[in-house]
């Protein structure tokens, strides 16, 4: 289904502004490719387990102080857990490793082809 001018100039000027306000929330970026610690993830997921454990176990046993404690790891373990990365030293990191499309396609290309690959599906 085609769209009318009216709507394809409404779509761009949604698309602009919508890549206009994603440029306003994402902080700068140093140009250098960080990743994640999985170390810290595991750890940070591990304390966030065991801290859900104590906090059920002390509202199961009606202990305040068992509570917050539980309380506080998952806290700290959700902190580990998405906190600590690690940036990629400059020799490890190739142009080629992170390779970007030649074109990129609109939005609403996108969704059109979207719509197309369900559409073809059925």
């Amino acid at each position: 289904m085609a769209l009318s001018e009216h709507e394809q100039r409404l779509l761009d000027e949604m698309e602009r502004r919508l890549y206009q306000s994603e440029a306003d929330l994402l902080p700068a970026s140093t140009g250098v490719p960080r990743r994640f610690n999985y170390r810290s993830l595991v750890l940070g997921t591990l304390l966030a387990l065991a801290g859900i454990g104590f906090l059920i176990g002390g509202a199961a046993m009606q202990q305040l102080w068992l509570g917050l404690l539980g309380f506080a790891a998952m806290l700290g373990g959700v902190l580990v857990m998405f906190s600590k990365r690690t940036e990629i030293e400059p020799e490890q990191f190739t142009s080629n490793s992170r390779q970007q499309p030649e074109s990129k396609a609109s939005l609403a290309d996108r969704m059109e082809r979207r719509w197309d690959e369900r559409m073809g599906g059925q």
